[in-house]
């Protein structure tokens, strides 16, 4: 009736748990500032200044240690899945779709660390055009984005392990 769980098993459910977390908290923060921060700093710049410097402190460990989890776990888990014998190639190119969009996400963050973004302040000129693309916004689009791809990943391997 009931399977044995293995060691194995509990450290791939917390590796898998570990994964999801740290990507909910790094994309969570990016929507809390790209749809709260910002509309409340351009409408109340006095009142939100203040608290600004703090909140950016405590969101950029959050991402660092978010970063770091996420490249970890995502190693572990991409080795376990290629280890196996079950990914098909409709699953390599999701995840090489995946990584693709992570290492720009990634980029990102290096970038906007490099020039001291502020994630408050409005692109101008071709930045603002861009910004979709290369701006804060572009965190929050594309981490929803490989979360799509996440889904999408463990459906194919779902589907390739019952067939």
């Amino acid at each position: 009736m009931f399977e044995q769980i293995t060691l194995g098993d509990w450290i791939s459910l917390i590796v898998r748990w570990v994964h999801a977390i740290s990507s909910v908290a790094w994309i969570g923060g990016s929507a809390f500032f790209a749809f709260v921060i910002r509309p409340v700093e351009k409408t109340h710049p006095d009142a939100i200044r203040p608290i600004l410097q703090p909140l950016s402190s405590v969101y950029r460990e959050l991402v660092d240690i978010s970063v770091i989890a996420i490249i970890i776990t995502g190693l572990i888990l991409m080795f376990d899945r290629l280890t196996g014998n079950d990914a098909s190639p409709a699953w390599f190119i999701v995840l090489g779709l995946k990584l693709a969009l992570a290492v720009w996400m990634f980029y990102l963050v290096w970038r906007f660390r490099q020039s001291d973004f502020n994630p408050t302040t409005q692109p101008t000129g071709l930045g603002g055009k861009l910004s979709w693309l290369i701006g804060y916004n572009a965190m929050v689009f594309l981490g929803v984005i490989i979360f799509l791809l996440a889904s999408v990943l463990r459906t194919l391997f779902e589907n390739s392990i019952s067939t």
